[in-house]
């Protein structure tokens, strides 16, 4: 049986024949050039990423300056490390663990100016119908202004698991939102805190503008009447008198513009009353409380890709918040 001829390794210098030259060195028997079989990485090795430092700089509010000046080290360092573990942390998997049972969806959006351009950050939260904590999911960054696209975009990343356990919508009412709640088949509750600030707006202050008052408190009053009462021939009745109301010569077009918008979607401000068991709450402070936190977790970026670590490390880092159910419950 004829044997395998052996075959020797050889430089690729000479091509002459190879030698040991230590453990994990060879050398050419020709030029006498030495090389490393198994290269070893050059320069210090790798400092372990650790979640410390992203909690002590996002959560507990602590200056770059002041970790570099307790770890004897350069503020380039620290920023170079904290960024490092943003990154792992942002790259982590991102599905938050909600009790079983129907799920409501807070949206809102967190715009920033970079570098002349607008960035919105589509911001997601989910709360149990029987409990009164709502969940982080993964946020969406796009450019641009906030928009029905921009919704679908960041909608589509929910995860199957959860997106098939969505039962209501919760939002402030921006264009285009009914429309996409109608699409998908969820009923839609408004925020009562962004339609009582838009009437306090237009009605300005008592002393100002005197004259706007008689009608502006009448209908105020009858908005905030029909927020709390599920009799239904009380809606349409009260309905007619803030149309009346709007007719007043004293009535401004700021006021009724956002009279008749109440008019046209009270429905989709009283679903909370409509839908009891969904336990919806009636306003999007929720995520505006988020948003007051991750202000100032973003304050520093200069760059998209800054700003999406940052946040999504934030609410991984805080992934649940107390979100209680409507404030006026049905009598």
């Amino acid at each position: 049986m004829a044997c395998m001829a052996t075959l020797h390794a050889r430089s690729s210098c000479c091509g002459a024949q190879v030698h040991r030259f230590g453990g994990r060195r060879r050398s050419c028997s020709c030029c006498g050039r030495t090389w490393s079989v198994r290269r070893r990485r050059r320069g210090p090795a790798a400092r372990r990423i650790t979640e410390r430092l992203p909690e002590a700089v996002l959560l507990e509010k602590v200056p770059v300056d002041l970790l570099a000046r307790r770890s004897h080290r350069s503020t380039a360092t620290i920023r170079r490390r904290l960024g490092r573990a943003l990154e792992k942390i942002a790259a982590e998997p991102f599905v938050p663990t909600v009790t079983a049972g129907g799920l409501v969806l807070l949206i809102d959006g967190l715009w920033s100016k970079l570098r002349g351009r607008r960035w919105v950050l589509y911001n997601m939260a989910l709360k149990p119908a029987a409990s009164h904590t709502a969940w982080f999911l993964r946020p969406h960054l796009r450019a641009g202004h906030e928009s029905m696209r921009g919704w679908e975009a960041a909608l589509n990343t929910i995860p199957c698991e959860l997106a098939g356990r969505i039962c209501a919508l919760a939002a402030d009412g921006k264009t285009g939102i009914d429309i996409l709640a109608q699409s998908r088949g969820w009923p839609l509750q408004l925020c009562h805190r962004h339609l009582i600030a838009a009437l306090d707006r237009k009605l300005g202050h008592p002393r100002r503008q005197r004259t706007v008052q008689r009608p502006g408190r009448d209908i105020r009053a009858t908005i905030l009447e029909l927020l709390a009462t599920s009799d239904e021939s009380r809606v349409a009745e009260a309905c007619q008198e803030i149309q009346h109301l709007c007719g007043h010569p004293n009535c401004t077009v700021g006021l009724r513009a956002v009279a008749l918008h109440f008019v046209r979607h009270q429905r989709e401000y009283r679903t909370y009353l409509l839908q009891p068991d969904l336990g919806i709450p009636t306003t999007t402070c929720t995520l505006e409380s988020m948003h007051n936190l991750l202000r100032r977790a973003i304050s520093t970026v200069n760059d998209p890709a800054s700003l999406f670590r940052r946040a999504a490390a934030f609410l991984q880092l805080h992934p649940a918040i107390t979100c209680h159910g409507p404030r006026l419950q049905q009598k």
